[in-house]
């Protein structure tokens, strides 16, 4: 019975939806996405570093829109260098990243249906264009001036809401697994009384045989 129940413990454990870690998806710094998108640059003086805040962006390799906003981030170096690391997603040739994009762009519930996607904090920008500019370059500074620990994260965020969240099919995995633990424990138990009923009865019939063997012996 034991080992039935550690089958199912197991099962039900393979159910549970395991948190985003992001760190194991295919992303590219400020330094690597310039050069992959062939644009020129000087990054001597700009350095990553842990106290910076992360500006995260899904792209597309040749997506005209995104080079252009990588275009932008390039130029306001000088002045905002010092607050920010990029970490770039490449979307349309990676799989992995694009199911990554879909999980992050659902928990923000916009759709994930265009590049680039740029998340900084808890703000985030569909598509790039100049318009855009000043809320960015507010919103970088606004998330670096916030104390470190209290920096909003979207994937901080997507592991601490509701880690162990159900979707339809995983509650009828896991309302089957413990129905038919049940049912398999109920039957168990009845096959156990059998056995101990019919234990009984032989034991019954061979006082009975004794019995009727000892008024034959006194006869």
């Amino acid at each position: 019975m034991r080992k039935i129940l550690g089958l199912l413990i197991s099962l039900m454990l393979v159910c549970i939806p395991f948190q985003v870690n992001a760190s194991k998806y295919v992303t590219e710094n400020l330094e690597q996405v310039l050069t992959t998108e062939g644009i020129e640059h000087d990054l001597s003086q700009y350095q990553e570093s842990e106290d910076k805040i992360p500006i995260y962006i899904f792209r597309g390799h040749g997506c005209a829109y995104c080079k252009a906003f990588l275009n932008f981030l390039y130029s306001i170096v000088p002045e905002y260098g010092k607050y920010f690391n990029l970490v770039s997603y490449e979307v349309w040739e990676n799989k992995e990243n694009a199911t990554l994009f879909q999980q992050v762009s659902t928990f923000l519930n916009q759709s994930s249906d265009g590049v680039p996607f740029v998340v900084i904090g808890d703000q985030f920008f569909k598509g790039y264009t100049t318009a855009y500019d000043e809320q960015i370059k507010s919103a970088i500074k606004s998330l670096y001036d916030t104390k470190k620990r209290k920096r909003y994260d979207v994937f901080k965020e997507m592991n601490k809401k509701e880690p162990f969240q159900f979707s339809n099919n995983m509650l009828f995995v896991w309302i089957t697994l413990l129905v038919g633990g049940c049912f398999y424990y109920q039957r168990r138990q009845y096959k156990i009384l059998l056995e101990k009923l019919e234990k009984i009865s032989l034991q019954e019939v061979k006082i009975e045989e004794k019995k009727e063997k000892k008024k034959k012996s006194q006869k």
